[in-house]
């Protein structure tokens, strides 16, 4: 069987961009819901678009090629479709986030087999499609008692926690390690970069502010903080014994989740 034989692989859907949607995007399901349809039809535009110029343009320029049309197109796409047909207000975040998502996208393209198995593609993709919807749903539910945008219960116990993104990355882990789990349960998965997820949101969210100040120094101090926490646990757990559906970004993201939890209490 396909999900049975032994080896290493790489993953057939774009895990980085997914994971990014999984932690920022998934505050509600309405968001979830239209940044996942375009991760994947922004994957599968673009790995047909290089398919057309492979061998035909140096290697240089086709990698700085993807990245400059898949940025343009994911930014341009979600600036269409959020803001001028669903009418979302532009926030600067937001806008910093599609860029980024954009060049994760572009990175899965450019790593991609020359000759990629799109259902397998699809397969996978829609997989993580669902575990974005469910994760954008119970972060809405449990931190606002409504879901896309409609109010279903009024929880005595509703958090605004959920909505950080400290819970988006504990539960970002989470789903890739059961999509690690359905799809690649016996296969070596070939590593995907759980830090190209974390240094756009580490970026653009802090987990504490030092007011005491200037806010350009705090923001500093924290990044370096929170990524030297991230880097000495990270050391830690190449040593651990995992299993092989949570080791690398999995765990990774829990981790990190966990670090925001811990450094927002300051």
């Amino acid at each position: 069987m396909y999900l049975e034989r032994k080896g290493n692989m790489k993953v057939r859907y774009p895990v980085e961009a997914f994971a990014l949607a999984m932690v920022a995007f998934s505050q509600n399901m309405r968001n979830a819901l239209i940044t996942g349809i375009l991760v994947i039809l922004i994957t599968i535009l673009g790995l047909l678009i290089d398919r057309l110029f492979v061998g035909r343009i140096p290697k240089w320029s086709r990698n700085s090629c993807n990245i400059v049309l898949i940025v343009s197109i994911t930014y341009s796409l979600f600036q269409l479709v959020l803001i001028r047909h669903l009418g979302y207000k532009s926030q600067d975040l937001s806008d910093i986030y599609y860029i980024f998502l954009g060049l994760l996208i572009a990175k899965h393209i450019i790593d991609s087999d020359s000759k990629p198995d799109y259902n397998r593609l699809l397969l996978e993709g829609a997989g993580a499609y669902a575990a974005l919807l469910i994760i954008s749903i119970i972060r809405e539910l449990m931190a606002e008692g409504a879901i896309y945008g409609y109010e279903i219960a009024d929880f005595s116990y509703r958090s605004y926690g959920f909505s950080l993104v400290a819970i988006g990355f504990i539960l970002a882990g989470l789903g890739i390690a059961i999509l690690n789990r359905i799809f690649y349960k016996n296969i070596n998965i070939i590593r995907s970069e759980s830090i190209l997820v974390i240094i756009p949101v580490v970026l653009l969210v802090q987990p504490f502010i030092i007011d005491s100040i200037n806010s350009s120094v705090s923001m500093i101090i924290t990044m370096v903080l929170t990524m030297l926490l991230f880097y000495s646990i990270r050391k830690y757990l190449v040593f651990s014994r995992i299993s092989e559906g949570i080791k690398h970004m999995p765990i990774e993201l829990i981790s990190i989740g966990m670090i925001y939890m811990i450094l927002s209490m300051f």
